[in-house]
């Protein structure tokens, strides 16, 4: 059976916390993309050790972190988010949960406001 890439080992992770999430992005960068409310998201990216940003589809052994950015609304204004997650932890086991933790906080931040 093949090792799942970083990307999928995230969605694993995130699917166990009970959050929907997809992949998403461009022709220069890929993301996990996790809905909040009726408007917002939650994108998150990896990094890898060939020193790229915003890409999801590398092997494990590769990872140098996650970073997570809270949309409130992309309906309205695209341009106002907040970088709540950045790392450089290359144990993507570790670093997967601390990022989906991250966003389980976000996500219960907003619920209480």
């Amino acid at each position: 059976m093949p090792t799942p890439s970083a990307g999928q080992f995230l969605h694993n992770a995130l699917n166990r916390a009970g959050l929907t999430s997809r992949s998403d992005g461009d022709r220069g960068s890929s993301y996990i993309a996790i809905p909040v409310g009726a408007h917002g998201v939650i994108m998150v990216t990896g990094m890898t050790g060939r020193a790229k940003e915003n890409e999801l589809d590398y092997r494990p052994i590769e990872h140098q972190g996650w970073g997570a950015v809270y949309y409130p609304n992309t309906e309205e204004d695209e341009s106002h988010c907040t970088e709540f997650y950045q790392s450089a932890d290359s144990d993507l086991v570790r670093d997967t949960a601390l990022v989906v933790k991250a966003v389980l906080g976000v996500i219960a931040g907003r619920s209480a406001s």
